[in-house]
């Protein structure tokens, strides 16, 4: 290849640019994810109330080995003479990351991390390489290549989270299939049946079958691209527009104090020679000041993001919940009714009242698509009926919406600020790898 052909050299930039976007994807889902299990047990009290940004990569653990000794907990009370030592700090310390990861270790040996622990582990990093990759190469299409400068229009941002939202709704439709329709007593009978959890996957695929992975993906789709939209413009958008931006006032204001205090009529009262104070050139913010601004808002877009993150995605949750329990109710009719010796037609409801409460029955190849459909207004006619009766949907919505974003934010931030600092640095390299090619 010719060093000196430009369009040559411009192939080479954009497909090294590809592979460190890929690259940038996976470190920061990993970081995120790690960070996230070091900062969230903070807060859990019990531990089944908080869950990582996706899947909890303990909780089959946790289901394994409450289950086993829940027989024993209650007649297994920790005695302690000492008045300083409550039996509830026990109770904490076991079942807190490290302890359900020790209990496992020693119970099971070593084979529990690759059976047990790094199903979960794997997925919540694969999901996050998809919207990270996914993201980084989006927005390099969409924004101007040959532009130098790192802020980005907020249009061509809010296109790229909305992609990258999609792209993650579709690869994790199939793991949140098995996550939110994984019982208490079917962990507990698959630990019996199976060593790992790659077995029990299979086999809850096949029972969900391809229509049942996707069954309310509509409201996962329009979480994920709103969320994600709405989550990385408010970062770019703080970190840079509004960053450059105030900057640039404090700037403006130190230069027009220096205006003023240098003005021919300031002057008249100061017994410095002027032509002392015009010699040197005047900084009005020095580097260490500019970067230390940039440090703050990334920080804070950082959090920003993670907040409005959540207030989003929240709401979807909680409607998501009640949609996959009619679905996974429909599953286990299917089931049954599979399982029967008699086929018992189904009885179809002619009144219109019972359209909104029952998810009706065709035959064919017609069925399943009209009980997902169906599926929708049930969920929706649901949550009609708890607005009634609460008399506050909002309140209802964002219940528990305080304890869930604290437990959540430090993860997410730790993300997007993982993810800048890789961009920045690998910019730098290709920036310089560039300049290198072309000379």
């Amino acid at each position: 290849m010719d060093e000196n052909d430009p369009a040559a050299t411009a192939n080479t930039f954009q497909h090294t640019s590809n592979q460190h976007s890929s690259y940038i994807g996976a470190i920061t889902a990993g970081g995120r994810s790690i960070v996230y299990q070091m900062t969230s047990f903070y807060l859990r009290t019990p531990l089944k109330l908080f869950r990582p940004a996706r899947f909890d990569y303990l909780h089959y653990l946790r289901v394994i080995l409450t289950g086993e000794d829940g027989s024993n907990r209650q007649h297994s009370a920790f005695k302690s003479p000492s008045r300083f030592w409550n039996p509830k700090y026990i109770y904490y310390l076991e079942n807190s990351s490290i302890g359900l990861l020790t209990k496992a270790l020693n119970k099971y040996g070593w084979r529990v991390i690759p059976d047990r622990v790094l199903p979960p582990l794997i997925a919540n990093s694969a999901t996050g390489v998809v919207l990270y990759t996914t993201y980084l190469t989006a927005l390099n299409h969409l924004s101007d290549q040959e532009a130098s400068s790192q802020i980005h229009s907020p249009l061509d941002v809010a296109r790229a989270g909305f992609i990258a939202g999609t792209a993650q709704a579709i690869a994790s439709a199939p793991i949140d299939a098995i996550y939110t329709r994984s019982s208490v007593n079917e962990l507990l009978s698959s630990a019996k049946k199976h060593n790992n959890l790659w077995l029990y996957g299979l086999e809850k695929l096949k029972d969900i079958g391809l229509i049942g992975c996707f069954g309310g993906f509509g409201l996962s789709l329009a979480k994920e691209c709103f969320g994600f939209a709405a989550y990385f413009t408010t970062f770019e958008l703080i970190k840079g527009q509004v960053c450059n931006r105030v900057i640039d006032l404090i700037k403006q204001y130190r230069e027009l104090k220096h205006m003023i205090r240098h003005s021919k009529i300031a002057t008249i009262f100061q017994d410095d020679n002027p032509d002392d104070n015009n010699s040197h050139k005047v900084s009005f913010m020095s580097q260490r000041e500019e970067r230390w601004l940039h440090k703050l808002f990334l920080f804070t877009g950082g959090v920003s993001a993670a907040l409005l993150l959540q207030t989003i995605q929240y709401p979807f949750l909680k409607l998501q919940k009640i949609h996959l329990s009619r679905l996974e109710a429909f599953d286990m009719y299917t089931k049954a009714s599979s399982s029967a010796p008699t086929h018992i037609a189904p009885q179809y409801s002619t009144s219109k009242a019972e359209l909104w409460t029952r998810i009706k029955l065709r035959p064919s190849n017609q069925r399943l698509f009209y009980i997902y459909y169906n599926s929708y207004l049930d969920t929706f006619h649901h949550v009609y009926f708890l607005h009634k009766n609460t008399g506050s949907l909002c309140r209802w919505l964002y219940k528990g919406f305080t304890r869930n974003t604290l437990a959540i934010i430090p993860g997410t931030t730790a993300g997007l600020l993982l993810l800048e600092y890789m961009r920045n640095s690998l910019s730098d390299d290709l920036g310089t790898r560039n300049e290198k090619l072309l000379t």
